[in-house]
């Protein structure tokens, strides 16, 4: 949701499981990774992003990220979908997109 705001490709994040025990499926998700992500190209330029741009908007994200209102819009959400049972599906993420992108101006 953060990289979408920032328009940055989502595909330059991923998360995947590998335990310990599985050597082999590290690497194959490692290197596929890579290959994803030399594909995409250089973070903000692939985007159309310049330099510029690209660091005020991480440096405005991250303090967006690092204050109190972001974090408790994020906990209401997680208490309601576990209320509802509804895990994966955030119940409003407009509202959360509202507090990042307030937070982000007030940067």
């Amino acid at each position: 949701m953060i990289l979408k705001s920032l328009e940055i490709n989502t595909h330059r994040v991923a998360l995947e499981w590998a335990s310990a025990a599985e050597g082999p499926v590290f690497v194959k998700l490692i290197t596929e990774f890579t290959n994803k992500i030399k594909d995409i190209g250089t973070l903000g330029s692939s985007e159309g992003i310049n330099r510029e741009e690209l660091i005020r908007k991480i440096k405005a994200a991250s303090k967006a990220v690092e204050g109190m209102k972001l974090r408790m819009a994020f906990a209401k959400q997680a208490k309601q979908m576990k209320k509802n049972e509804a895990y994966g599906h955030l119940p409003s993420e407009e509202k959360l997109l509202t507090v990042l992108m307030n937070e982000m101006a007030s940067v």
